[in-house]
């Protein structure tokens, strides 16, 4: 079967990832390709509604943006879910927020996420990274990745998750993340830095998942 991935040799590059049909999604960490869980379109409205109180809640100077490759390293690309910059172009941000507010109705079987354009931005840019997550999200994304942000020492990082729902920030201190921030379930995140926000975590949480009818049982007789 012709398809780039398995025609592919050697240690993917930036420019080799860049050449494939991406999303939000694939990733490459040290030449290695890193494909994590699908974008739903439960979780796509999640991160729009992120988005939007993240926007809000900006000053002057910074904007946020995403999905947008970061790169990390020469050989090492992430695309967190949102990145908070200095305002820059602003036709670039408009138009990710417009697709990720287009993808938010998106059917089930169509992808979402999709990272628009060739543009990759350097980890220097990145005021902060905001990665909203799931059930369906293992240690990869609540843990590796992290681990990533903080060795370029990115300075801030928001983890959300739209199940709990759970919100947690961290800041770089020495090399190293550490939490000044969370709230759980129907409390609201609250930050002074690096910018101030209330973060309604009802307003981005998934909708409870209802059981399926059951049949009622039958009764057996015994004669």
């Amino acid at each position: 079967m012709d398809h780039p991935v398995f025609d592919h040799e050697g240690p993917w590059t930036e420019d080799a990832y860049l050449a494939l049909p991406r999303t939000d999604r694939v990733e490459v960490v040290e030449g290695t390709l890193l494909v994590g869980a699908g974008t739903s379109v439960e979780r796509a409205a999640a991160v729009a509604a992120v988005r939007e109180a993240v926007s809000a809640a900006l000053p002057d100077g910074l904007q946020v943006r995403g999905p947008v490759a970061l790169r990390l390293s020469p050989d090492c690309v992430l695309v967190p879910d949102l990145i908070v910059t200095t305002a820059g172009d602003e036709e670039e941000a408009e138009q990710e927020q417009a697709a990720a507010e287009s993808e938010r109705d998106t059917a089930g079987d169509k992808p979402v996420g999709t990272v628009g354009g060739d543009e990759v931005l350097d980890a220097s840019a990145a005021l902060m990274v905001i990665e909203v997550i799931g059930r369906e999200h293992g240690a990869v994304d609540r843990t590796f990745k992290p681990q990533l942000y903080a060795g370029v020492r990115i300075p801030y990082l928001l983890l959300v998750d739209h199940h709990g729902p759970f919100a947690v920030a961290e800041m770089i201190i020495s090399g190293r993340y550490h939490e000044y921030a969370r709230a759980q379930g129907d409390e609201p995140l609250r930050l002074e830095e690096p910018f101030q926000l209330d973060l309604d975590l009802n307003a981005v949480a998934a909708p409870p998942v209802t059981a399926p009818a059951t049949a009622p049982e039958e009764t057996q007789t015994v004669g």
